[in-house]
C-alpha cells in the first residue's frame, strides 16, 4: 500500500493510476517475470533517498495541498468527513441590550446557525469499531499471468451492515503499526460486498507490502537496473490484516454555551459555579436549508441509547445559548458511487491530480508515462512559451488563485 504520513482523502494508489504509473513500482515492487519497458525503477519513500526526485511523502503533501485549497475555493469538502468544535455564534436580537429568552427564531422555530462546511450530511463524531482482528488474507491470480495480483478477506459481521462503512488497516501487530485502525495505515481504495453476515473485501497485492519494506531506505544504486522487493516473493507481503468499521455516531452533535450574566452567579441553581466557565448542554442539529448551504436548526435534546434516539428538552439557562459548538458530517457525494462517502467524485479526482501536480518541483522517477502527464500539468502558462511557439495567455489565467501553471488553470 502506497501510504504517507500525511492523510488525503485521494488515496496514493489512486493518484498514482490516474497519473499513469505501474502500480508494482508505485509501492517499491518489480515483477522480474514482466519487466516494464517504460519504468526505471520503484518509487521511493522519502525524496532523501534521491535528490533529483519526490517520493510517496511528498507526493501525499501535495496532494494534501491541492485538496485544501480547492476544498476553500468550494466550501464543502471533497468527500464528506467530519467537521469537531465548530464555534459559531447564535443570532442576537437587533437591540444588543436584549436577550431572546424564548430561544427560537421570530417565526417560534429552533434557531438555526450558519455551518462552516456545505452539504451537511449529518450531526455526529466520526467513531470506529473493531470488526475483526488479524483477518487472514487470501491472494490469488485472476488473469493467469502469474502474479497473485488480489487479495482477499473475508470477515463476519452485523447483518444490515454497510459496505460503505468497512475499512482495513495494516496490522497492529506489526512492529512499525503501534496503534489498531491507524489512518496512516489504512489500505485504500478497497472494494466490499456484504451477504448476509459475510463482508468480502478485496484489493491489490501491492497495497499489502510490508511495513519496514515500504520504509526501506536504501536507494536503488543504478537507474538501468530495477531494485524492489519481489512480487513472488510472499514473505514480502502481509499475510493478516485489521478490519474495522468506520461511520458517524449521532449522539454528539452540538454543545450549547452561556457566558455568566454580570459578575456573579445569578444563572445558577444553588451549587455555585466556577468563575469563568460557560454554562453547558447538549443538542442536536436539523438541516434548515439545501444541503449545499448548510444552515442547520438546533434543539436541546438528550441521546437515549436504548431508542438510539433523541429526546427533546429545554434550555437550561432559559435563554438563548450564545454560543453553539457543532460536530457534524459534511462533504459532497456523488452519488452515481457505490460508496459516495469513500470514493471521490471522478472530476473532483482529476482536478486534485492535475493541481497537485503543479506541487511537485521533482520528477517522479523515471516512469516514462507518469513523468509525461506531470510535465503537462507543471507547464507554467507565465512562461507562455511552448517549443518555438509563444502563446498568447489571458489574464484570467495569469490571475488564477490556484496559479498559473497548466494543472492550475484545468482544476
Amino acid at each position: 500500500m502506497a501510504r504517507a504520513e500525511t492523510l488525503t482523502k485521494l488515496s496514493l494508489d489512486r493518484w498514482a493510476q490516474l497519473i499513469g504509473f505501474n502500480p508494482l513500482h508505485f509501492n517499491g515492487l518489480f515483477d522480474p517475470l514482466h519487466p516494464p519497458g517504460v519504468c526505471g525503477q520503484p518509487l521511493l519513500q522519502f525524496s532523501w533517498q534521491a535528490a533529483d526526485r519526490v517520493g510517496r511523502e511528498e507526493i501525499a503533501m501535495a496532494i494534501a495541498h491541492a485538496e485544501a485549497q480547492i476544498e476553500q475555493f468550494l466550501g464543502f469538502r471533497l468527500l464528506p468527513s467530519w467537521e469537531t468544535d465548530e464555534w459559531q455564534k447564535t443570532a442576537r436580537p437587533v437591540a444588543s441590550e436584549m436577550f431572546n429568552l424564548s430561544g427560537t427564531d421570530v417565526r417560534g422555530m429552533a434557531s438555526t446557525v450558519q455551518a462552516d462546511w456545505g452539504y451537511f450530511v449529518s450531526g455526529g463524531i466520526r467513531s470506529k469499531t473493531l470488526i475483526e482482528a488479524d483477518a487472514a488474507i487470501t491472494y490469488s491470480d485472476e488473469d493467469g499471468d502469474g502474479y497473485n495480483e488480489v487479495a482477499t478477506v473475508t470477515v463476519t459481521v452485523t447483518a444490515g451492515q454497510s459496505p460503505c462503512e468497512i475499512h482495513v488497516y495494516f496490522p497492529v501487530s506489526d512492529v512499525m503499526v503501534q496503534t489498531g485502525g491507524a489512518d496512516e495505515w489504512e489500505i485504500r481504495p478497497i472494494s466490499v460486498s456484504v451477504s448476509g453476515v459475510t463482508a468480502t473485501i478485496r484489493f491489490r497485492r501491492e497495497q499489502a507490502v510490508l511495513p519496514d519494506l515500504q520504509l526501506d531506505v536504501v536507494p536503488p544504486a543504478d537507474d538501468s537496473h530495477l531494485r524492489g522487493e519481489e512480487v513472488a516473493d510472499d514473505a514480502n507481503f502481509l499475510d493478516e490484516v485489521d478490519v474495522y468499521r468506520v461511520y458517524n455516531d449521532p449522539q454528539t452533535q452540538v454543545t450549547f454555551m452561556w457566558e455568566p450574566l454580570g459578575l456573579g452567579c445569578p444563572s445558577c441553581t444553588g451549587d455555585g459555579c466556577a468563575a469563568c466557565a460557560y454554562s453547558v448542554q447538549a443538542g442536536c442539529l436539523m438541516l434548515r436549508s439545501k444541503p449545499r448551504l448548510s444552515a442547520v436548526s438546533m434543539r436541546p435534546a438528550t441521546w437515549d441509547a436504548d431508542a438510539l434516539e433523541f429526546t427533546m428538552e429545554t434550555f437550561s439557562q432559559r435563554r438563548l445559548p450564545d454560543f453553539a459548538r457543532l460536530y457534524y458530517y459534511a462533504g459532497w457525494r456523488d452519488r452515481r458511487l457505490a460508496c459516495p462517502t469513500v470514493q471521490m467524485d471522478p472530476q473532483l479526482e482529476r482536478a486534485v491530480v492535475m493541481l497537485s501536480a503543479t506541487k511537485l518541483d521533482r520528477t517522479v522517477c523515471s516512469c516514462q508515462v507518469a513523468q509525461a502527464q506531470l510535465e503537462h500539468w507543471q507547464w507554467d502558462y507565465a512562461g507562455a512559451v511552448e517549443g518555438r511557439m509563444t502563446v498568447t495567455v489571458p489574464d484570467s489565467t495569469l490571475q488564477n488563485p490556484f496559479g498559473t501553471r497548466r494543472g492550475a488553470s484545468r482544476s
